[in-house]
């Protein structure tokens, strides 16, 4: 019950600011930035500032969406991944359905590892 009332107190609104400021510098590094101008920024053919922003972009977008951090954390870095691999020419459709499998069976590993609520009749209760 506490873990339900304080979801419900949270407030979102520097989540929402961050979520819009982030997608605002996307758009702005996309219509004013040359892509060959970052590609090769501190990782040879990386992209670095590009995938960073797109990483907080996507984080900040799922943890409004998931309400949980973690979880928004795991679907940023493999969407991040998807797109590296679209870079390097490897990202087609079977990657990504193999991606994404690999990404909802963590999530339902994960739901089904939550602690359940023990049995009266469990002899390691007593």
């Amino acid at each position: 019950m506490e873990q339900r009332k304080h979801e419900r107190n949270k407030r979102y609104g520097w989540l929402i600011t961050f979520t819009i400021l982030n997608w605002i510098a996307i758009i702005v590094a996309i219509v004013f930035i040359d892509p060959e101008a970052i590609k090769n920024f501190i990782i040879p053919g990386s992209y670095l500032p590009m995938t960073i922003l797109i990483l907080g972009g996507i984080f900040w977008l799922f943890s409004i969406i998931l309400l949980s951090a973690v979880r928004a954390l795991r679907w940023a870095i493999v969407l991040v991944i998807f797109l590296y691999l679209r870079i390097y020419g490897l990202g087609t459709l079977i990657n990504g359905l193999l991606i994404l499998g690999l990404l909802v069976s963590w999530e339902v590993y994960d739901y089904n590892k939550k602690e359940k609520p023990k049995h009266i009749s469990d002899k390691s209760v007593l």
